[in-house]
């Protein structure tokens, strides 16, 4: 009985750990927007734009390091594509990652403004994701 029970718990944990292996994986998103002044609707120009793993990579999730994606243009349009590549550890028990991320808008003199994003509301074509943050209106640091 004594053996059985040592044999089972022996064969569940080889299984578990034959199931578990790391897998690499791009997400390919389009982020496009414009950035304004809150009080005077004027465009941004050279505002950096951030892109931060909340839910996708194992360590890089938990880090949420930001990664510079872009900058807004004289007319405070913002437009790029960004390959995110990552990775975690899958199981046959894995629900899969959250795959969440922020997009932060950072200008000197501006509060830092930080939008957050599900991968599964966004609109996709099967390969790009389109984050579209439309008019984002950023607040300076003496107001």
């Amino acid at each position: 009985m004594k053996i059985n029970l040592i044999i089972s718990v022996f064969v569940i944990l080889a299984v578990s750990a034959c199931a578990t292996h790391h897998m690499d994986a791009v997400t390919i998103l389009h982020i496009e927007g414009r950035v304004l002044d809150q009080v005077s609707n004027f465009p941004l120009e050279d505002v950096i734009v951030y892109f931060i793993d909340t839910g996708y990579d194992d360590i890089l999730s938990i880090k949420q390091k930001p990664v510079k994606v872009t900058r807004s243009n004289s007319r405070g349009k913002v437009a790029a594509r960004f390959n995110y590549w990552w990775g975690r550890k899958t199981s046959a028990f894995d629900a899969g990652p959250k795959a969440t991320f922020d997009i932060v808008l950072s200008r000197e003199d501006y509060v830092e403004k930080r939008l957050q994003f599900k991968q599964s509301e966004l609109q996709t074509d099967s390969v790009t994701f389109f984050v579209n943050l439309e008019d984002v209106y950023l607040v300076r640091k003496d107001e």
